[in-house]
C-alpha cells in the first residue's frame, strides 16, 4: 500500500461521511499557514517503508465579546476583539528517507494568536542534518492606548493616544550547523509600524493643541557571520547593517486648543519629520578554556550609526491679539555616533571548591552632530541659527568576584565593582547673521564603588535558600547629577516535599540620589525610592488527575522627589510622592474527572491600594500625591472534551472586572475608566497523523 493511499484512508476514517469535511480540514491544516501553531506531539510509529512522518494539530474557533463601561480602557489593557481565532497549532514533518536527495530531515511549523487576538506569531524551523538549519519567526502586534487620565487637556480630551500595528520578522540560516571547525550564518530582520495616534503642541503659553499623526516607520537588518575553532580557540564574528526610515505625518485643522476662552486657534498645521538612519556594526568574540582550570572570553563590538533628519512645518493660526499669523519652520540636522565596546572575562578555578573571576568592560563613543534652524514668522523676516554638539564618553567597569563552596550544602560569593566615567561636552551656537559663534565646553569625571555578596544554603536535600546583597554607588546617566546611593537585598527559598513544591522570595531596593541646587542660597533636594517585594507560590499534585497552583505577590513602593511647582507665580519648592501598595493573588486548577474530560479554572486578583487613606492635597499646596489604586479581577473557566482520537471540543469563559480611583481623577474630576468584560469562547482542535493508541 502506498503512503499517499494510506493517508487518504486515514483521512476518510477520521471524517466518515461526508468526506468533504475531511478534505476541508486537511486543506486548512496544510495550506493555511496561520493555522500552524505550537503544539508539538510525538511522531507516529509508521511502517518501515513510510518515508514521511507527519504529526499535526490545529485549533480554530471564535471569541464573543461584551464590554460594559470604558471600552477604550479595556482595549488599552487587553485589546481583545470578537471574531475568528487561531489557537496554538502545529505541523511536524520528518523525512526518514536514507537514499536520494532530501530537502530536509525535519520541518516544524507553529503559529498562534491570528485573528481576533492583539498579537500573533508564526514560526518555522527546518533542518537538514549537517547541511543547514533555518529558523523563521514572524510576529504581529496591535497596540492601542487611549486613556482619559493621561496627558489630558482642560476639555478632557486625551492628547496622547495610539492605534498602531507592528509587524516584525527574523530569519536566520546556518550552514554546516554541526561543524565545530567552521559554520556560516546569514540573517535578516524587519520591523514595520503603521497606524494613527496623537500628540500635543503649543503656540502660546498655556494653550495646548492636539496633533494627529499618521505613523509610518520601517527598519531592516542584515547579518552575516561565521563561527569556528582555530588553534583551540572558539571564534565568532558577525557583520551587520541596519537601515531605518521614519515618514510620520502630523496634521491639525481648525482647532480652538485647550483654552477656549481666548482667541487662539490653529487654522491649519502640517508637520513632517523625515528621518533616515543607518548603522554598520561588527562583533568579534574569542573563547577558550585551558586545562579545564582557566577560562578566557573576549568580545569586541564596534558600530557606526548615522542619522539625517528634518522637521518641516507649515502653520497658520490666530494669536491672542486675534491676528492671523502664518509661519514656516525648517530644521535640518545630522549626527554620527561611532561606538566601541570591549568585554574581557577570565575565570580561574583555583581548586574544586574555590573560583576567582574578573570581568572588565570598556565602553566609549563620540556623538557629533548639528542642525540648522530656519523660521519665517512673517513675510520679509527670518531667523537662522546653527547649533553643533560633540560628546565624548568613556566608561570603564571592572568586577572582581570570588566564590567558595564549603560543601554540598553551603557556598558563598563576594565581589567588588569599580566604575570610572569621563565625559567631554562641547556646544557651539551661532546666529548665521553674525560672524562668530559661542562655544560652551564642559568636562566631567566620576568614579563609583560597590560591593556584592551572596550565599547558597541547602538545609536539606530538597530545600535550597539563596541570598545576595549589593550596595554602594552607581553611575548616574545624567552628568550633572550626583551618583545614586543604593542598597539591594534578595533572598529566595525553594523546597519540594512529596507532592508539594514551594517557592518564596523577598526583595528590598533602596535608591537615593542626593542633590543640591546651583542657585544661591543653595538648597538640598530629595530623591528617595524604597521598594519591598514579597512573593510566594505553592504547587500540589496529589494525583495524576489533579494539579493545583496558588501564589501571592505584594509590592510596597514609595518615592519622594523634590520638585518646583508653578502655583500662579514663581516656582515654589515642593515634593512629589508616588505610592504603590499592590497585592496580587492567583489560583489555578487542572482536574480530569473522567478520562475524556479535562477542566481548568483560574482566578487572578490584582488590588493596588495606592495612597491608602492619605488626604488628597489641595491644588494650591506644594505637594503632589500620585498613585494608581485599582481593583482587577480575572476569573476563567475552560472545559476540554475528547470526542475521538482526532477531535477535541473546547469551551471556555473569561471575565474581566476593572475598577480604579486615582487621586488625579478625584482632584481634576476626571471620569473613572471602570469596565466589565465577558469573553466566552469555543474552539475545535483537530489532530492528524497520530498513531491509533495516542488518543484513547
Amino acid at each position: 500500500m502506498t503512503s499517499k493511499l494510506r493517508q487518504l484512508i486515514s483521512y476518510r476514517a477520521f471524517c466518515g461521511r461526508p468526506a468533504l469535511l475531511c478534505y476541508a480540514a486537511a486543506a486548512l491544516l496544510m495550506f493555511n499557514a496561520t493555522g500552524f501553531g505550537q503544539t508539538p506531539t510525538p511522531s507516529p510509529a509508521g511502517e518501515d517503508n513510510d518515508r514521511y512522518s507527519v504529526t499535526a494539530s490545529t485549533e480554530i474557533g471564535g471569541r464573543w465579546l461584551d464590554v460594559n463601561g470604558n471600552e477604550n480602557k479595556f482595549r488599552s489593557d487587553l485589546n481583545y476583539r470578537q471574531g475568528f481565532r487561531v489557537f496554538d497549532s502545529s505541523i511536524m514533518i520528518e523525512d526518514k528517507g536514507t537514499t536520494g536527495a532530501k530537502l530536509f530531515d525535519s520541518a516544524l511549523f507553529m503559529g498562534s494568536g491570528w485573528g481576533a487576538d492583539p498579537s500573533g506569531y508564526f514560526r518555522a524551523n527546518m533542518e537538514r542534518n549537517h547541511v543547514y538549519r533555518l529558523d523563521a519567526n514572524v510576529r504581529r502586534v496591535s497596540y492601542f492606548n487611549f486613556l482619559n487620565n493621561h496627558a489630558i487637556g482642560n476639555d478632557r480630551r486625551n492628547l496622547h493616544n495610539a492605534d498602531r500595528h507592528r509587524n516584525l520578522g527574523d530569519f536566520d540560516l546556518t550552514l554546516l550547523p554541526d561543524n565545530r571547525n567552521i559554520r556560516f550564518r546569514v540573517g535578516y530582520s524587519y520591523n514595520l509600524a503603521d497606524g494613527s495616534g496623537s500628540t500635543s503642541t503649543r503656540i502660546s503659553r498655556g494653550d495646548i493643541f492636539p496633533l494627529y499623526s499618521d505613523v509610518d516607520t520601517k527598519a531592516h537588518d542584515f547579518r552575516l557571520g561565521a563561527d569556528g575553532n582555530l588553534f583551540g580557540f572558539n571564534i565568532s564574528g558577525t557583520y551587520g547593517y541596519r537601515n531605518y526610515k521614519d515618514r510620520t505625518l502630523y496634521t491639525l485643522t481648525n482647532d480652538p486648543g485647550d483654552v477656549t476662552s481666548n482667541t487662539n486657534r490653529i487654522i491649519s498645521l502640517e508637520r513632517r519629520t523625515p528621518v533616515d538612519g543607518d548603522t554598520h556594526y561588527g562583533v568579534l568574540s574569542v573563547q577558550r578554556t585551558f586545562a579545564k582550570r582557566f577560562d578566557f572570553t573576549a568580545k569586541l563590538t564596534h558600530a557606526v550609526a548615522s542619522t539625517d533628519s528634518q522637521l518641516i512645518e507649515s502653520l497658520s493660526y490666530i494669536n491672542t491679539s486675534n491676528v492671523l499669523v502664518n509661519e514656516t519652520y525648517n530644521v535640518s540636522g545630522n549626527a554620527k555616533r561611532p561606538q566601541t565596546r570591549a568585554d574581557l572575562g577570565m575565570t580561574w578555578r583555583v581548586t574544586d571548591r574555590f573560583r576567582l573571576s574578573n570581568t572588565f568592560t570598556y565602553d566609549g563613543f563620540n556623538v557629533n552632530g548639528g542642525n540648522i534652524y530656519a523660521q519665517v514668522p512673517i513675510p520679509g523676516t527670518a531667523s537662522n541659527n546653527y547649533s553643533y554638539f560633540t560628546t565624548r564618553y568613556r566608561r570603564y567597569t571592572n568586577l572582581f568576584e570570588g566564590d567558595y563552596q564549603f560543601n554540598e550544602r553551603v557556598g558563598i560569593n563576594l565581589g567588588w565593582r569599580y566604575t570610572n566615567r569621563e565625559i567631554s561636552l562641547v556646544r557651539i551656537q551661532r546666529n548665521l547673521g553674525l560672524p562668530v559663534g559661542v562655544a560652551e565646553p564642559e568636562d566631567a569625571e566620576n568614579s563609583t564603588h560597590s560591593v556584592i555578596a551572596g550565599a547558597k544554603i541547602k538545609p536539606t536535600k530538597n530545600w535550597a535558600i539563596y541570598a545576595d546583597i549589593e550596595g554602594g554607588k552607581a553611575d548616574n546617566v545624567f552628568t550633572r547629577l550626583a551618583n545614586y546611593e543604593f542598597f539591594n537585598f534578595r533572598v529566595r527559598s525553594r523546597a519540594s516535599f512529596n507532592k508539594f513544591a514551594w517557592n518564596a522570595s523577598f526583595i528590598t531596593k533602596d535608591n537615593d540620589n542626593p542633590g543640591q541646587s546651583v542657585s544661591q542660597p543653595a538648597s538640598s533636594f530629595i530623591t528617595e525610592m524604597r521598594a519591598r517585594i514579597f512573593s510566594t507560590s505553592v504547587d500540589w499534585d496529589p494525583i495524576n488527575e489533579v494539579r493545583l497552583s496558588a501564589g501571592y505577590d505584594y509590592t510596597h513602593f514609595t518615592s519622594e522627589v523634590s520638585v518646583l511647582i508653578p502655583l500662579g507665580g514663581p516656582a515654589t519648592p515642593g515634593l512629589s510622592q508616588y505610592f504603590v501598595r499592590d497585592n496580587y493573588f492567583f489560583i489555578d486548577a487542572h482536574v480530569r474527572p473522567i478520562k475524556r474530560v479535562t477542566l481548568y479554572g483560574s482566578y487572578r486578583w490584582n488590588k493596588d491600594d495606592g495612597h491608602g487613606d492619605r488626604a488628597i492635597p489641595a491644588l494650591t499646596a506644594p505637594l503632589i500625591l500620585s498613585s494608581y489604586p485599582i481593583d482587577f479581577k480575572t476569573p476563567e473557566f475552560r472545559a476540554s472534551i475528547r470526542l475521538n482520537r482526532y477531535l477535541d471540543w473546547n469551551v471556555g469563559y473569561q471575565y474581566y472586572d476593572y475598577d480604579e480611583e486615582t487621586p488625579q481623577q478625584i482632584q481634576y474630576a476626571i471620569p473613572f475608566q471602570n469596565y466589565r468584560a465577558h469573553l466566552p469562547y469555543m474552539s475545535l482542535r483537530i489532530y492528524l497523523g497520530r498513531g491509533k493508541g495516542d488518543r484513547w
